[in-house]
């Protein structure tokens, strides 16, 4: 039989419809162009699974608490990692990790702190699902293990602690 090719193996895999489109899976970082890199990227096919589990937990979880998303960043090869200031051992590089905004409009930053903190605190730990937060309302998904993060990287940063 023919092998699955990227959308269909990773559809399939979460069971249904991803919730992110594609092209949006495969966008790489905003400073792309200034690092010297591509805006869009193909993560290696030994890594495809590992986007699936982030997938469910957005899919399952995410949107229904906050809305429908948008991925802004997804697999980052190791020289566009670096150029991004992505940690040295981030989930991006082996493709288990999504950047997110919500879509709606009035949206606000307290909004989205509540709504996904709290899809993470409820189902988190069945995903091991991480979970961060950037300035506005930018946010981090992955599926490389159960923890969440503030500004300087530590949990004890995250505004989840304020919602808890």
């Amino acid at each position: 039989g023919a092998k699955a090719v990227f959308p269909e193996t990773i559809t399939a895999q979460a069971g249904g419809e991803a919730g992110v489109p594609v092209w949006q899976l495969v966008r790489t970082s905003h400073s792309w162009k200034g690092c010297g890199a591509t805006a869009f990227e193909v993560a290696p096919a030994a890594s495809w699974s590992h986007i699936v589990d982030t997938l469910r937990f957005v899919r399952d979880q995410v949107v229904p608490a906050l809305g429908e998303v948008e991925a802004l960043s997804g697999y980052r090869n190791e020289g566009l990692n670096a150029c991004s200031n992505g940690a040295p051992a981030s989930a991006h590089r082996h493709f288990f990790a999504l950047d997110l905004v919500p879509v709606a409009a009035g949206v606000t930053r307290d909004s989205l702190i509540r709504s996904v903190c709290g899809a993470h605190s409820r189902q988190g730990r069945a995903y091991q699902a991480g979970l961060g937060f950037y300035s506005g309302l930018h946010f981090h998904v992955d599926s490389r293990g159960y923890r969440r993060w503030g500004p300087d990287g530590s949990g004890a940063t995250s505004p989840c602690v304020r919602v808890a």
